[in-house]
C-alpha cells in the first residue's frame, strides 16, 4: 500500500474533522438540553479525539509537505493549507488541554468551550477544503503513475517511426531540498 499511497495523512484528516464538528454538534445539543448531561460529556470527550488525530494528521502532514512532488502553484496552496492546520491543531490542543483540566476540577464546560469549538470547526473546514484545491487541482500527492501514458507498440521494420523519441532528462534534487514540477529548486 505504501507504493499506492505516497503519505498516509489522507487517511487520517478525516478523523479529527469529523471528530470537531460531532463535538461542536454535541455541545450545541447540550447547551439546548441541559437536562441530559450525556450531549456534553460526549462532546467534552470527543474535543480530547479531536485534538488527539488533529496532532497525527499535522504530524503525517508536515512529512507530506516535505516530500510530495508539487509545482509552484501548488505549493502556494499548500502553505495556506498547512497554516490553517497548524492554528486549527493548536486551538484544539489547547482547548482540550483547558477542559481537561476543568474536568479534573469537576467543573462545567466554560461558557466559551462551544463558541471556540464552532471556530476551530469552520477552521478545519477551510483546512480540509484546501487540502482537496491541492489534491483536486493541483495534483499534489497523487501517483504519477495515474498519469502514466501506456505504451505505444514499437513500429515494424516496414513502417519508419513518426517522430523522434524526446530526450528523457533526470535531475536529483540534493540532501533536503526538493524539485517542482516546473522545474524549480528549494528548500524548507
Amino acid at each position: 500500500m505504501p507504493e499506492i499511497l505516497p503519505n498516509w495523512h489522507p487517511a487520517v484528516v478525516h478523523f479529527p474533522i469529523a471528530l470537531a464538528v460531532t463535538a461542536a454538534l454535541l455541545l450545541l445539543l447540550g447547551r439546548l438540553r441541559p437536562a441530559n448531561p450525556t450531549f456534553t460529556a460526549s462532546g467534552r470527550l470527543l474535543v480530547l479525539g479531536a485534538a488527539l488525530s488533529a496532532g497525527l494528521a499535522a504530524a503525517l502532514g508536515w512529512y507530506a509537505f516535505q516530500t510530495v512532488e508539487h509545482d509552484g502553484a501548488g505549493h502556494l496552496v499548500m502553505l495556506s493549507h498547512r497554516n490553517w492546520a497548524l492554528a486549527g491543531t493548536a486551538g484544539l490542543i489547547v482547548l482540550a488541554v483547558w477542559d481537561g483540566l476543568r474536568q479534573r476540577a469537576e467543573r462545567p464546560p466554560h461558557a466559551a468551550m462551544l463558541p471556540i469549538m464552532l471556530v476551530l470547526s469552520a477552521s478545519l473546514g477551510v483546512t480540509g477544503w484546501l487540502g482537496g484545491e491541492m489534491v483536486y487541482r493541483h495534483g499534489i500527492g497523487v501517483s504519477a503513475s495515474a498519469f502514466a501514458v501506456p505504451e505505444v507498440a514499437a513500429p515494424t521494420v516496414a513502417e519508419p517511426p513518426t517522430t523522434a523519441p524526446e530526450a528523457v532528462t533526470e535531475t536529483s534534487a540534493a540532501p533536503g531540498e526538493h524539485i517542482h514540477k516546473d522545474g524549480k529548486r528549494h528548500r524548507h
